[in-house]
């Protein structure tokens, strides 16, 4: 591949890149007067001041979405037919997917096994993928049906934006259901999980490290 014919690819990837953070940023600030307000507000300012790069050297240990591609072709087609659904987000999403970096979580030794080849994570802006970003890691989540995803915690705040049906939990107020178009918000080292009913979940999430 030419130089030139690789750095407007590059400069192509940003550009969706930065398009995704614009959507993610305004879906941030439309729940901006709900719980956890002062945070989600801090949330969209990181968003909004995130720099992004190509990291040139980056050399993917990619897992590969094979096991899990139908539940991600009915997702999204169900998210883009969804008017809950923003769609210049979920198109954004799709821009970015062909190189994105595909991982999952394993099992811990006190947890059931069953959700590892049922999941996956895309990841498209941050650590783990091909555009850099000190700021923010952002990925999109897929779960088949009838999965649970482990309860956890993590020292990052987190958010997700939903783009399906599914339940989610969180420690102090339990399960809830956000539906499509809705905002989910961790504090720092919140217990919380998610889990898929009889169609597969897609939620886009990002880790704050500001």
């Amino acid at each position: 591949m030419a130089f030139s014919e690789s750095l407007g690819q590059q400069t192509v990837q940003l550009e969706h890149a930065q398009q995704l953070l614009v959507r993610v940023a305004e879906h941030l600030g439309e729940h901006c007067t709900q719980e956890w307000a002062h945070e989600i507000s801090a949330s969209r300012r990181s968003v909004q001041s995130a720099q992004l790069s190509i990291n040139a050297g980056f050399q993917a240990n990619d897992e590969g979405e094979r096991c899990i591609h139908d539940s991600l072709v009915d997702s999204l087609t169900n998210a883009k037919s969804s008017s809950l659904v923003d769609g210049a987000l979920v198109k954004c999403i799709e821009q970015l997917l062909p190189n994105a970096v595909w991982i999952k979580r394993q099992a811990a030794s006190n947890e059931g096994a069953y959700f590892v080849d049922r999941h996956r994570h895309a990841l498209v802006i941050g650590k783990g993928s091909r555009i850099q970003c000190d700021s923010i890691t952002l990925g999109l989540m897929v779960m088949a049906p009838g999965v649970r995803y482990p309860f956890h915690n993590h020292p990052p705040k987190e958010f997700y934006l939903v783009l399906s049906e599914g339940e989610w939990y969180q420690e102090g107020l339990g399960w809830f259901r956000p539906g499509p178009g809705g905002v989910v918000y961790n504090p720092q080292s919140i217990v919380h999980s998610v889990q898929s009913g009889e169609e597969p979940l897609l939620a886009l999430w990002g880790l704050m490290h500001t």
